[in-house]
């Protein structure tokens, strides 16, 4: 395995560590990836100083949010909505995607979980199952906690569904509880804030749908329908993320000097432009980005962030807190009486 994918698998393994809280260090990561070469032979021992090198490359090449606790001894991810999007190079994608994979069966459901385990065990043993293809190791996407139930015999049908190139005929309950039937490409499985979700096309069409999967009342294979995976479609949820909502370009924000300590901590992760005032605060210019993300952060901040750009978002938030200040005023003269 080349120097490059041994990195790869140490990132890989590092980010999933610190996104279930386990606080790793140099000396503690160095002995857990001792373990796992001798446990998965995957060829990725390294020594302290190389994990405090690796530490660095999240940090300057991929923006990683990384922060140490003394009290822990270890590293966290302060942001944990920050995405890792590991690198991966060609000869070696087997290796870690058996890595990956291993990862990724802690949150899988049954009877899932099981077959995947056994595909890894296979692979270990040379009988490398037809579940790690190349559209499989680009489209698996996991993270560490999970919000919503998934019912696993559906799951497990859709999961089929992506990883056979089947289209699936699904029922799908929407929030107002109305159920729709579909015929449904799933060409991505992504697992993103908590949630599992399919993202692909309407049967023989280019529409773009994405379900979350706990939504889905009902599944099963049209077993006279398949499709080929679009890797143009794979490349643009990677750029633009799972859902395509526009972004928008030069917010400009003025932020009270009380929350600059932490706008300062979070300046490298998020790449925003920081204008220190004289009276101590600030005004950052953001990267494009969406705009429901920014309303909610500065309505969170409870008036300590003012919109000077874009007009229109500046009026959406004062349209939302002129909302909250009557409702919870009502309230108030309600405890009152």
């Amino acid at each position: 395995m080349s120097v490059q994918s041994r990195q790869a698998l140490r990132l890989i393994k590092l980010v999933a560590e610190m996104r279930k809280n386990n606080y790793p260090n140099a000396q503690n990561f160095a002995e857990l990836m001792r373990q796992a070469d001798v446990d998965e032979n995957v060829s990725c021992a390294c020594s302290p100083r190389t994990v405090l090198r690796d530490l660095a490359v999240l940090q300057e090449d991929y923006g990683a949010p990384i922060e140490y606790d003394a009290s822990r001894r270890g590293y966290f991810l302060c942001d944990p909505q920050w995405e890792f999007s590991a690198p991966i190079m060609g000869d070696d994608i087997l290796s870690m995607t058996l890595l990956g994979t291993k990862l990724a069966s802690d949150f899988l459901p049954e009877p899932l979980k099981t077959d995947v385990d056994t595909a890894v065990a296979k692979a270990l043993s040379g009988n490398h199952s037809d579940f790690f293809d190349r559209a499989t190791i680009e489209t698996l996407l996991c993270a560490t906690t999970i919000k919503a139930t998934v019912d696993p015999a559906i799951f497990k049908t859709v999961f089929d569904g992506w990883r056979r190139r089947q289209v699936v005929i699904l029922t799908y309950r929407r929030p107002d509880g109305r159920e729709d039937g579909k015929h449904f490409e799933p060409h991505i499985i992504a697992f993103h804030n908590g949630i599992w979700y399919a993202k692909g096309y309407e049967a023989r069409t280019k529409n773009v749908k994405c379900y979350a999967i706990q939504r889905i009342v009902k599944a099963d294979f049209d077993r006279t329908d398949a499709f080929e995976i679009d890797r143009k479609l794979l490349a643009a949820t990677r750029r633009n993320g799972l859902f395509e909502y526009p972004r928008i370009d030069g917010i400009r924000l003025h932020c009270d000097a009380s929350i600059a300590f932490y706008l300062y901590e979070h300046q490298r992760s998020r790449k925003f432009k920081i204008e220190r005032q004289k009276d101590g605060s600030l005004i950052i210019t953001l990267k494009p980005a969406f705009e429901h993300d920014v309303l909610r952060w500065v309505l969170g901040e409870g008036g300590k962030i003012e919109v000077l750009y874009p007009a229109k978002l500046r009026e959406k938030v004062a349209a939302a807190g002129k909302i909250l200040w009557e409702r919870n005023r009502k309230k108030h003269a309600g405890d009152d009486c």
